[in-house]
């Protein structure tokens, strides 16, 4: 997947970490990665079958097979150790939160056998590393029996300190951000309730866009009188400028496996205004937590903002690099 999602930047992170010599005793011995094709029965075939293979026949000659996130489980070999990186389970077990559907609740016949299949790679598992602490309780109820260990997600904490220039895209008054895809749980639309009638600007940034959406959001906040500014994918230290100079960034997601966005606020000495639901709600401050749907509670966290880079660049340290490789080294170390 792209290095730009968020499970295809998480495996670079990885791999990136491994090569590096970070985690003592392990080290990178083969890659198995293909290319996503838009021919239906081509992604199958890899999927099922080819994929599969390939990776059981690596496992033979490797110590341990690392599947780096739940929805490559099918990848799982049947022998030898194994471990999966489970980013979250409401894509393989959906459900609704207030009405908000999270995951798919109508998956295609394709899709059903191919949770099928997810399902029983997860099974197959040595351990399973969960990303959350909330993760880890459900993979614990719904696995019971499979070993787990929480390893959160890290970030390069330093590559959010340089030196950046306020994004020229920036408006006068309050600049906020909101980060990530259109789907229904990430609330786009509640931030821009929020915003409405606000002397600020909300700046809509992710890859993962469609016009559909694009529009109905657009229209909304037009309705709404509220500032959006659609900037769009942007790259490195685009973002880390934007993260720096922003007064906040609001991340009203209904459910999330980690959520990283936060965290790279936190980085970069900004607030992330938070909303109280699984999982992202195990980085914030405790004042920085906001409650799910309570519109007025949003716009008076907004409105009386207060700046404080090093609680949360203090904070944002306890997901270093450093410390995700301490995690993943004990984890790995478990299994012999």
């Amino acid at each position: 997947m792209s290095s730009f999602s968020g499970l295809g930047s998480t495996h670079k992170h990885h791999l990136d970490s491994l090569k590096s010599g970070s985690l003592k005793g392990y080290k990178v011995n083969e890659v198995h990665e293909y290319e996503r094709s838009g021919n239906p029965l081509s992604r199958i075939w890899k999927r099922w079958f080819s994929g599969p293979k390939n990776v059981a026949l690596m496992s033979k000659n490797n110590d341990i097979t690392h599947i780096t996130d739940q929805e490559q489980a099918i990848l799982c070999p049947v022998d030898g150790k194994s471990v999966i990186t489970i980013h979250d389970l409401f894509h393989v077990f959906p459900f609704e939160h207030d009405g908000v559907k999270i995951g798919d609740n109508s998956p295609s016949l394709i899709r059903k056998r191919d949770l099928k299949k997810i399902k029983q790679g997860i099974q197959r598992a040595s351990m399973l590393i969960c990303i959350s602490k909330y993760t880890q309780i459900e993979c614990e109820m719904r696995f019971p029996g499979i070993p787990t260990a929480y390893v959160p997600h890290a970030i390069d904490i330093e590559k959010y300190s340089i030196k950046t220039t306020r994004p020229h895209w920036f408006s006068e008054g309050k600049n906020l951000l909101i980060i990530g895809s259109e789907e229904e749980r990430k609330r786009v639309d509640f931030a821009i309730k929020v915003c409405g009638g606000l002397d600020v600007t909300l700046h809509k940034i992710g890859a993962e866009s469609s016009e559909k959406s694009k529009k109905k959001l657009c229209s909304l906040a037009m309705k709404s009188n509220c500032k959006l500014n659609w900037v769009g994918r942007l790259e490195t230290d685009e973002m880390i400028a934007a993260l720096q100079h922003a007064d906040a960034l609001l991340f009203p997601s209904v459910a999330e496996g980690f959520g990283l966005p936060p965290l790279e606020a936190y980085a970069s000495g900004t607030i992330a205004l938070v909303a109280d639901a699984p999982a992202h709600n195990e980085i914030p401050l405790e004042e920085h937590i906001l409650p799910v749907n309570d519109v007025e509670a949003w716009r008076n966290a907004i409105s009386n903002l207060q700046p404080n880079p090093d609680a949360v660049r203090h904070r944002a340290n306890e997901f270093s690099k450093e410390k995700w490789s301490e995690r993943m080294k004990i984890a790995y170390d478990s299994l012999f």
